[in-house]
């Protein structure tokens, strides 16, 4: 794409040629014209100085010997209609002509004749029409001239207002450039001109939300670390404990501590990276799913933790319904609310799905039987890695953090309520898909 100086030099430079073609064509013609007029008052005069007497022009009367070295044909009728006097006798010139102006042939070149009458003789004057056009021509030339000398100037001038014109934004370019990776300082929109104010509003606008997502990848960071740190540390006192173990009893409880923390571990970098595709998943990816097929998907995928702990789980309700949503996010925001519920249902509990229609748009509930969340912490479960007092050992604190962000891009709402059986239950409400989704 062409730069915005280059594309208004290229327009300008055409207008500025354009015009001075046009001025220069309306000049050339209205020169002509002009000069077609003087030469006619020319012949006019020269008519109107021969009406007085014999005027001592050289040859006047029956035997002429005019010169033919003359712009000009002058021929004098007598009242009686004899020619009296001819300036060039050799060329065959026209009879007396029609008063006024007219145009003629003689000789096969075109001539322009003035003819008039006074004191009872017909004076005639003829002018050759090429000789007329020449001098026009000259005319002309010497009044366009200065009209193409002065394009090259305007041409200079439309350069330099250009280059004048567009110095406050090669200014706020510099101050870009030279700004921090991590500087979110808004532009003051009063210090440019009217026209980049809503540029520099959209700047601004973009500096804070690009301010707001560094804080929350800091903050996304250390708190990550945090909870790495705990798993990590664990980790690395059991693998010393499992080489002081002298006995296979010994062994076998480091081992099996080993492996608990690595599952723990496991899992938080897989939440940690749920949570990172959620955060950075495009718009684009909004497309009509299955919320059915999400559940069930999610059911198997989280089959064998729940057969381990001996709670039954299943999709008691399945309206087969579509929602607006990515389908990986909705995936893993429904793997993730089920996730939580077994986890957080005593072995032998229950965790229970439906999915039914509400109006234009969809519910999905997910029912458990384990101890529900108070209702003064419900507000801030939806935080990352947040974990309330009652909450078992193992968690991550990003489950539902992770429910709140694909929400949140699929304009679903969420609420969090208490269970028929015994425990909590997280209502999510998808809006109808809009028309042409």
């Amino acid at each position: 794409m062409r730069s915005l100086r280059a594309q208004l030099l290229m327009l300008l430079t055409a207008a500025v040629l354009v015009s001075a073609v046009v001025q220069a064509v309306v000049v050339f013609d209205t020169a002509m014209r002009e000069a077609d007029a003087v030469f006619d008052y020319h012949l006019q005069q020269l008519a109107l100085s021969l009406t007085n007497g014999d005027l001592g022009l050289p040859g006047f009367g029956p035997q002429s010997h005019a010169r033919d070295d003359v712009d000009y044909v002058v021929q004098v009728w007598a009242p009686d209609g004899r020619r009296i006097y001819v300036s060039r006798p050799r060329l065959e010139m026209p009879d007396q002509a029609v008063l006024g102006y007219t145009n003629a042939r003689v000789e096969g070149q075109p001539w322009r004749i003035f003819s008039m009458q006074a004191g009872g003789r017909t004076i005639q004057v003829a002018q050759p029409v090429q000789t007329r056009r020449a001098l026009a021509l000259t005319f002309a030339a010497e009044s366009v001239w200065p009209q193409l000398l002065v394009a090259p100037a305007l041409l200079l001038v439309v350069a330099w207002v250009v280059r004048r014109s567009l110095r406050p934004l090669r200014t706020l370019a510099a101050e870009l450039e030279n700004r921090a990776a991590t500087a979110a300082d808004p532009i003051e929109p009063n210090a440019v001109m009217p026209e980049m104010q809503p540029v520099v509003r959209a700047m601004n606008g973009l500096f804070a939300r690009t301010r707001q997502a560094f804080d929350a990848q800091q903050a996304f960071v250390a708190d990550a670390a945090h909870e790495l740190r705990s798993p990590l540390a664990a980790l690395k006192l059991q693998v010393q404990m499992l080489g002081r173990a002298h006995d296979a009893q010994t062994q076998r409880v480091a081992q099996q501590r080993v492996s608990a923390g690595l599952e723990r571990a496991t899992h938080l970098v897989e939440q940690l990276l749920a949570l990172a595709r959620a955060d950075s998943a495009a718009p684009e990816d909004m497309q009509p799913t299955s919320l059915v097929q999400a559940a069930r998907l999610a059911l198997s995928d989280t089959v064998d933790l729940a057969q381990s702990r001996g709670i039954d789980a299943g999709l008691e309700q399945a309206d087969e319904v579509a929602v607006l949503a990515p389908p990986q996010g909705l995936r893993m925001m429904v793997r993730n609310l089920v996730d939580n519920a077994v986890r957080y249902t005593p072995k032998g509990g229950r965790v229970d799905l439906r999915i039914h229609r509400a109006g234009a748009g969809a519910e999905l509930e997910v029912d458990d039987s384990g101890p529900g969340i108070p209702p003064d912490e419900r507000a801030r479960v939806f935080d990352r890695f947040y974990r309330g007092e009652a909450a078992p050992a193992g968690g991550s604190g990003l489950g539902l953090a992770i429910v709140a962000r694909v929400a949140a891009r699929c304009g679903a709402r969420i609420e969090l309520l208490d269970a028929p059986i015994g425990g909590l239950r997280v209502r999510v409400h998808f809006p109808a898909p809009q028309a042409g989704a």
